[in-house]
């Protein structure tokens, strides 16, 4: 690099630390992007336990991704998406992260994966280097309250909303004594927390207990017949779609038909495939509609999985990525020249109740960095996923 590129890339950094506007010639240089690309990144779990979340995630944006790029970019500018496998660690993530910005000089963050993962980052891609973060799977109150993290623009809805939702469901469905089962580990308890107080807002007199249960357990009897002494009317799970499928499991098999509920990460083909008819009856709230409906976008979704992922079959988990993916292009569609990471973020905020199509419509601006906050209610029915009701407005619990 020239002393004179140096000295802009110096400035720039100032500048956008600093908040100052930069002229049309600094912006320029913006990194990852060139007259015919823009290079963006993430880190995924393509392996481990969590892989089974992961793959199918790139796998579903990949496919829109290249059918985009097939058909000429966004603007003339073809999307590079850098996928780094981060093993669900965070040690590994914040050296991916490193590894993105400095040395491929990514735009922004696209579908970055895991909540704790992607918050290890943060001191470094984004306080020091105000790297956009789009997008990402996962989430937490804290990156959008009390104050918003600067440059990220959130898609599901909060975790705490979901098991607040699924409290409020367990009790309109009459049951009124819930149990909260969980991974033990501090972000899963943070989660399920909020079942109490959903449950709470449709009938005071609901009471929610909680059980930690350590996390790769393989043995579920034990816990099982625990449960069953405890007699709840409804279980609500916040554990990996592995765990809910063995719980769900060892409780049909101690001769209890107790109603499970679980949240949106285990809407997936794996927790039908694990389960089996262990499974059947479970109930939960998904972040998109049914990659199998009878609609344009998810036909269209179906066609190029298949085009360019033919190993992959058709799933809520794929369909999440392929549906992140479009709302990310839809955003890159509406920044303004020169891109930049500040006309990226600006060309987000022009969305307003924009339907993808798989996701309910999103809305970002500068006071709303959260743009989803719809829930479909699913159930698994003959072996499949199947809409069980109207869509839950999650704002409408504030």
């Amino acid at each position: 690099m020239t002393y004179l590129n140096s000295f802009r890339s110096l400035a720039l950094a100032t500048a956008l630390g600093l908040g100052i506007s930069m002229s049309p010639a600094a912006a320029e240089e913006a990194p990852g992007v060139t007259a015919d690309s823009v290079k963006v990144g993430s880190w995924i779990a393509l392996t481990g336990p969590v892989a089974v979340y992961g793959v199918p995630i790139r796998a579903g944006a990949d496919a829109l991704i290249n059918a985009v790029n097939d058909a000429g970019g966004v603007g003339g500018r073809k999307i590079e998406w850098l996928v780094e496998d981060s093993a669900y660690n965070p040690q590994q993530t914040i050296a991916i992260a490193r590894k993105l910005i400095t040395s491929d000089n990514i735009l922004a963050a696209v579908i970055p994966h895991g909540t704790a993962q992607t918050a290890a980052t943060f001191p470094f891609a984004v306080a020091e280097h105000k790297l956009p973060m789009l997008l990402p799977y996962g989430g937490a109150l804290d990156w959008y309250q009390p104050t918003p993290t600067p440059g990220l623009l959130g898609l599901h809805v909060l975790y705490e909303d979901q098991a607040n939702a699924l409290g409020r469901w367990a009790v309109q469905d009459g049951h009124k004594k819930i149990l909260g089962v969980f991974g033990a580990a501090a972000a899963f308890e943070n989660v399920v927390n909020n079942v109490e107080p959903g449950a709470k807002a449709v009938d005071a007199g609901a009471t929610v207990e909680k059980l930690a249960v350590k996390i790769g357990t393989t043995d579920y009897g034990p816990i099982a017949r625990g449960i069953i002494n405890k007699n709840p009317e409804a279980i609500v799970s916040i554990q990996l779609l592995q765990e809910v499928a063995l719980l769900s499991k060892a409780l049909r098999q101690a001769g209890s038909n107790v109603q499970l509920y679980t949240y949106a990460p285990n809407v997936a083909n794996a927790t039908i495939e694990l389960g089996g008819e262990y499974v059947e009856g479970l109930k939960a709230a998904s972040l998109t509609t049914s990659p199998f409906a009878d609609t344009p976008a998810a036909q269209e979704y179906r066609d190029r999985l298949a085009k360019y992922f033919p190993d992959q079959k058709p799933d809520f988990v794929s369909f999440l990525g392929y549906g992140a993916a479009k709302i990310f292009v839809e955003g890159l569609s509406k920044a303004k020249e020169p891109l930049t990471r500040a006309s990226l973020i600006e060309g987000f905020h022009e969305l307003k109740a924009y339907d993808s199509g798989v996701f309910p419509p999103v809305t970002f601006s500068s006071d709303k960095p959260l743009g989803g906050h719809f829930l479909n209610p699913m159930t698994i029915k003959a072996g499949k996923w199947e809409s069980a009701g109207d869509a839950i407005d999650t704002d409408s619990f504030k």
